[in-house]
C-alpha cells in the first residue's frame, strides 16, 4: 500500500501486490482548504490517462498494470484541477514486480477439431467472425462506476484449477497465454456476479462457450465462460451475489469448469487481484 499527503489531497493506493497482471485501486480524497477546492484531478498511468469516478466526494481510479509490463517502476501522476489556482501536477514512482507465470508442459491435447484444425467450413467462420465482432461492441461500451463495494467470489467453493497467464508448452512451442483463471466445478453448480453491474452480451460463442460479460462501470468488465446455462439476458442489472449461470463445458473447453475473466481498460488482468484484495475497506487475503 502506497500512501500520501499533499496540500489539496491525499491518496491511498492499494493492491493485492504491485506486480504484472494485478489491478491497483487508488482513491483520492480531498483536504478541505479555505482558500482552493479540489474540483476534478486527472490521473494517469505511464502515460495513459485513465477514467476518475466520484462518489460522495472521494475520486477512485482503476489502475490496470498489464502482465507484459517490462519496467521496474511505473509513474503514477495526478493532476489537480480546481477553480482558485492553476492546474498542478504531481508524479510518483510506483515499484512493480515481475510475475512468475505458471508454464507446463502437455505431451496431448483432446479436443474439437472444430478449435484445432486449420481448415474450417465457411458457416464456422462467418460465425467466429460474428462472435468477435459481438465482443468488440460490447466491450465499446462506457458507462459510470456501477459498483461500491468489494469484489467477490463467483462460485461457493472457490478451488483453482488454472491460474491466470499460465502458458502450454506443446511441442516445445509456448501457447497463448490463459487470459482467466478457472475454477473447478461441476456441471449445473450455479455461477454469481462477482460485483454489480449490466450485463452487455450473454450468448452462445465459439471459443467461450455460454458466454455472460458483465460491465460495471469506468471501463471493467468480467467474464464468465464455458457455461452450461445462461441465466441473464443482455441489458439485466445484477447484483453482487445474483446467479447469472451455470458451469459447464461448452466451447473451447476440455471439461466442466468456471473460466472467470477481468478487464480493466482493455487490459486482461488477473481476476483474483479484484477479489482478493479490499478496494473500498480492508480485507485479508484467503488462504486457497
Amino acid at each position: 500500500m502506497v500512501e500520501k499527503k499533499e496540500s489539496l489531497f491525499s491518496f491511498r493506493l492499494v493492491g493485492r501486490k504491485f506486480a504484472q497482471g494485478e489491478l491497483l485501486f487508488l482513491s483520492i480524497r480531498p483536504i478541505p482548504d479555505i482558500f482552493s477546492k479540489l474540483d476534478r484531478v486527472r490521473v494517469a498511468w505511464d502515460g495513459q490517462e485513465l477514467p476518475v469516478s466520484k462518489k460522495e466526494g472521494v475520486f477512485y481510479v482503476f489502475i490496470p498494470v498489464s502482465p507484459e509490463f517490462s519496467k521496474s517502476s511505473g509513474i503514477l501522476e495526478i493532476t489537480e484541477k480546481n477553480l482558485f489556482r492553476r492546474s498542478e501536477s504531481k508524479k510518483y514512482e510506483i515499484p512493480i514486480s515481475k510475475t512468475p507465470f505458471a508454464t507446463t508442459k502437455v505431451s496431448h491435447l483432446t479436443m474439437d477439431k472444430q478449435y484445432t484444425s486449420t481448415s474450417l467450413p465457411e458457416e464456422t467462420m462467418a460465425f467466429i467472425r460474428e462472435c468477435s465482432e459481438a465482443k468488440t461492441k460490447a466491450f465499446q461500451t462506457k458507462t459510470d462506476l456501477q459498483i461500491s463495494s468489494d469484489f467477490d467470489y463467483p462460485v461457493s467453493n472457490p478451488v483453482l484449477n488454472s491460474p491466470f497467464y499460465k502458458r502450454r508448452i506443446y511441442n516445445k512451442e509456448k501457447g497463448k497465454p490463459h487470459g482467466g483463471a478457472d475454477f473447478k466445478g461441476g456441471i449445473g453448480e450455479p455461477i454469481r456476479a462477482i460485483n454489480d453491474g449490466t450485463v452487455i452480451l450473454a450468448r452462445p460463442m465459439h471459443y467461450e462457450g455460454n458466454f455472460t460479460v458483465i460491465d460495471h462501470g469506468s471501463e471493467i468488465y468480467s467474464l464468465y465462460m464455458h457455461q452450461s446455462e445462461l441465466s441473464v439476458k443482455s441489458g439485466d442489472r445484477v447484483k453482487k451475489g445474483d446467479l447469472i449461470g451455470k458451469i459447464g463445458s461448452t466451447g473451447m473447453s476440455t471439461g466442466p469448469h468456471l473460466h472467470l475473466g477481468l478487464r480493466v481498460h482493455g487490459t486482461m488482468l488477473d481476476p483474483l487481484s479484484a477479489i482478493q484484495v479490499g478496494l473500498f475497506r480492508e480485507k485479508k487475503v484467503p488462504s486457497r
